[in-house]
């Protein structure tokens, strides 16, 4: 049987061969869906990693920050040397002073701090104090997420990472 409209003549068996086509169109479209899906969450994990990057720098900025403030706080344990060359891991002793501290308990006790400051906000982190003259210098490591090789990776590891402050008294 044929039909003819405008010249254009179709049987019933080009119709029946269109059959299907549409499941095709939707399985494509599920398809590109799925790839176009799984970049957007491939971006989502990349900017997770690197905001937490970000906080972890903020942590170390303000750490070092609170170091120099705390030197410049005990003069008298800066001019006796008390902070010279020492790092810190979070795992110093408290100073046990309970008023009116001397300059080698508050030392102590800034340590203490500094090194509870850093472990409670830098994973793995560790600090260290070193002293040229008037000048010190504050330096801060820590275990930070990398993104991979290749830019635009989700995949990745840990890599160290380092924030250094130099502070002259």
């Amino acid at each position: 049987m044929q039909k003819s409209a405008g010249g254009l003549k179709t049987t019933m068996a080009t119709m029946k061969s269109q059959k299907g086509a549409t499941m095709i169109e939707v399985l494509v479209t599920i398809l590109v869906l799925s790839v176009g899906l799984l970049g957007l969450s491939a971006t989502q994990v990349m900017s997770l990693k690197n905001a937490n990057n970000s906080h972890h720098r903020y942590m170390a900025v303000l750490a070092a920050q609170e170091m120099a403030e705390r030197l410049r706080g005990n003069f008298l344990g800066v001019q006796d040397g008390l902070y010279d060359d020492k790092k810190v891991d979070g795992s110093e002793t408290k100073a046990t002073c309970r008023s009116m501290c001397g300059p080698q308990q508050l030392a102590r006790a800034d340590l203490y701090d500094w090194g509870q400051l850093i472990k409670q906000n830098l994973p793995a982190g560790e600090g260290a104090i070193s002293r040229d003259e008037g000048t010190f210098t504050l330096t801060m490591t820590w275990s930070e997420q990398h993104t991979g090789e290749k830019r635009g990776s989700a995949a990745g590891g840990t890599e160290e990472s380092q924030f250094v402050m130099v502070v002259e008294l």
